[in-house]
């Protein structure tokens, strides 16, 4: 299975450009991969300003652009995560939409960034994602969630060996987003598929470096600072089941710790 990385320049709170900017690096990326992920908030750059203006609604037209893109191009599509608007509250969801345009499954990132406005403007999930793509147990988890790990040792309890991880990671804590991605992804036996924005937010540089790690830690792919599109492969057959097969989960399960 072939994953894109779309690692975009996103410019902060101009919401048309930024879709307008998506699409075109989607329509690249679809004719050499199986499946497509998105950065974090991509819509808006991690830039709340008239925020309620720029939120993304059902009937706003976006998510039937996203669903025809994948149905058109009968791809899978990990539409990032958008400032996504129900019933009276934003979250901040990352939605994947199926080959056949279909929304496949959701998630909303559940830990909230306290150092801006983000946990102010939205309001938190509550459950952690699991589906297949093509026979591959997937889950997601959104930036600053690889600071949470009891999150991702569920996920890999449940068979997860894919996180797809839009990320906005700021340039100046690129140490910590090296060292956690790989954490992450060891002590939990699975890959991850972690993509981040280049560009500013907030008189914030962003980091880049998207990656794609397998289960031991090894980073296959690697992105700079610039934006461009980068290609992983995830092998179903070596990376199957790799979760349950770890010594750690499985002595914790026999201890109960």
């Amino acid at each position: 299975m072939k994953i894109a990385m779309l690692q975009m320049d996103v410019a902060e709170g101009d919401k048309e450009r930024n879709i307008r900017h998506a699409f075109s690096m989607m329509e690249e990326a679809a004719h050499g991969a199986d499946v497509l992920v998105l950065p974090e908030l991509w819509t808006i750059g991690y830039n709340f300003h008239d925020f309620e203006n720029r939120v993304t609604r059902v009937n706003d037209g976006l998510l039937d652009r996203l669903s025809s893109f994948a149905s058109f191009h009968h791809i899978t599509l990990e539409a990032g995560t958008l400032p996504m608007e129900k019933d009276g509250a934003v979250k901040n969801m990352g939605i994947l939409f199926g080959p056949d345009g279909r929304i496949q499954a959701h998630y909303s990132k559940r830990h909230l960034f306290y150092g801006y406005l983000e946990a102010e403007l939205m309001v938190p999930g509550s459950h952690l994602m699991n589906t297949d793509i093509g026979g591959v147990r997937t889950g997601m988890a959104v930036c600053y969630e690889f600071y949470f790990p009891k999150m991702w040792r569920k996920m890999a309890k449940a068979g997860t060996t894919l996180v797809l991880a839009p990320a906005s990671w700021p340039k100046a804590h690129l140490p910590q987003w090296d060292v956690l991605t790989r954490a992450r992804a060891i002590e939990n036996g699975m890959c991850i598929c972690a993509v981040n924005m280049v560009g500013t937010y907030h008189g914030v540089q962003l980091g880049g470096h998207s990656r794609f790690i397998d289960p031991v830690g090894h980073v296959e792919v690697e992105g700079d600072l610039n934006e461009h599109i980068y290609y992983a492969q995830y092998d179903e057959v070596k990376y199957k089941n790799l979760g349950k097969q770890l010594a750690v989960i499985r002595l914790e399960k026999e201890i109960g710790g």
